[in-house]
């Protein structure tokens, strides 16, 4: 990629342009009406005070590149399953006892719909995956909606597509060969509370793509009984708004929906799918010869290299731990990172061997963060992450959460969500 592709060159006078050429009032009208789109669709985050642009080939390049490390993924995955038992499938993904008996351990390889965020460092020198979300429901795709607002409010054009839209797509699609009449979204009490939303826009476009397909909310409190008899449940599509860790009930009700016949857009098999383990296996020389020269090249170009980090590599890792990030296995919401150049050596020799968890090392990516304006004139630095959707095979992006301070970027810890668009007027 040439320079005039990196994300921080491209935007950092684009910016600064959209507040001072529509005056800071229209500015801050636009800002209050993309928080307004957030909160209408029962989201507790608020809008980046700027939306961004990415040219359409470096766009293009991205989506390519999540593709084929999905597909990469996959080939592993099911490598993996064809050598080695489910106990040592658990063992080998430190995979929770409760969460392991609900995973349907032969069909794994090929268990439930394509459905993934890949997150993306929009670095110095070009981008870099760093973790691979596969979920179903995968957040923060609101910040398409709230952007364009945005950008409408300002008198903007710009064009993209939603990542509901083409999650709906592969719910209609799914629905009509399935021969399935009624999707519902399913929450639980737990996750519900975090206050992400339910997903309102996979449910409009549902409606608008096929009104003949009941669509309902529910969590595991309000689900009707009557729809897991054999009739109701064998019409039923499940979309997914919770990890295992959501659930007050270790995965038990959503086992009894799964076994009452409802067809599940995703299992718990999507947890064990989005294992910081994954872009290790990536890295591995062992898998190397599973890939294609496609894929093998997109792992070499856009993955930082990631290792387990085994006991006789932890004084290396110490010893390089300025150019590191450390990483748990199971952790969601941005916890569960350790930035090597946070701590001394004996602090973060203390972290990584005070218990038995599991870590993975990863090459950090150099990503100086991006000042941006705020609301009030001023502005801050922010450190960014992009994030491209994947639903079967279509993408939808790029996703552009920030927060000033931490490296670390997370919604979930102070953090704030726009959009970069292919197209500007």
């Amino acid at each position: 990629m040439g320079d005039s592709t990196v994300f921080a060159d491209l935007n950092r006078a684009f910016v600064v342009d959209q507040r001072t050429r529509s005056g800071p009032q229209r500015h801050a009208l636009a800002v209050r009406a993309a928080d307004g789109v957030l909160a209408d669709l029962g989201m507790k985050y608020r809008m980046l005070p700027c939306d961004f642009r990415i040219d359409a080939a470096t766009h293009a390049e991205l989506a390519s590149a999540t593709r084929l490390l999905a597909d990469a993924q996959d080939k592993v995955l099911a490598h993996l399953c064809a050598t080695r038992t489910a106990g040592e499938l658990e063992v080998m993904f430190d995979v929770p006892p409760d969460m392991a008996r609900h995973l349907d351990w032969p069909s794994l390889p090929t268990s439930g719909l394509r459905m993934l965020r890949a997150d993306i460092v929009p670095g110095a020198d070009g981008y870099w995956f760093c973790e691979l979300n596969h979920f179903s429901g995968v957040g923060s795709g609101e910040g398409f909606h709230s952007a364009h607002t945005y950008a409408e409010i300002l008198g903007r054009p710009v064009a993209g597509i939603s990542p509901f839209r083409q999650l709906a797509l592969q719910y209609v699609a799914e629905c009509r060969r399935a021969g399935l009449t009624r999707l519902v979204v399913l929450d639980t009490t737990e996750h519900r509370r975090q206050e992400f939303g339910e997903h309102l826009m996979v449910q409009r476009y549902v409606r608008l793509l096929a009104p003949d397909i009941e669509v309902a909310y529910h969590t595991e409190r309000t689900y009707p009984e009557g729809w897991l008899k054999p009739d109701e449940a064998e019409r039923t599509l499940i979309h997914r708004l919770f990890t295992f860790q959501d659930t007050t009930d270790r995965g038990a009700f959503l086992a009894a929906v799964r076994d009452s016949g409802t067809t599940v857009s995703c299992m718990f098999e999507a947890e064990l799918k989005m294992h910081r383990l994954w872009l290790a296996l990536l890295c591995d020389p062992a898998y190397r010869s599973l890939f294609n020269g496609e894929e093998a090249a997109a792992i070499d170009r856009y993955v930082p290299h990631t290792a387990v980090l085994a006991p006789d590599g932890l004084d290396a890792a110490v010893a390089d731990k300025d150019g590191l990030a450390f990483k748990s296995s199971y952790s969601y919401g941005g916890q569960g990172i350790v930035l090597g150049d946070r701590h001394t050596p004996a602090q973060l020799r203390g972290i990584l061997t005070r218990d038995t968890t599991a870590w993975i090392t990863q090459r950090r990516v150099p990503a100086p963060p991006l000042d941006l304006p705020l609301t009030d004139g001023s502005t801050a630095p922010f450190h960014l992450v992009l994030g491209m959707y994947l639903y079967g095979d279509e993408t939808a992006g790029l996703l552009v959460r920030g927060t000033t301070g931490s490296a670390v970027v997370n919604l979930s810890q102070g953090g704030a969500m726009s959009w970069a668009f292919t197209e500007q007027g």
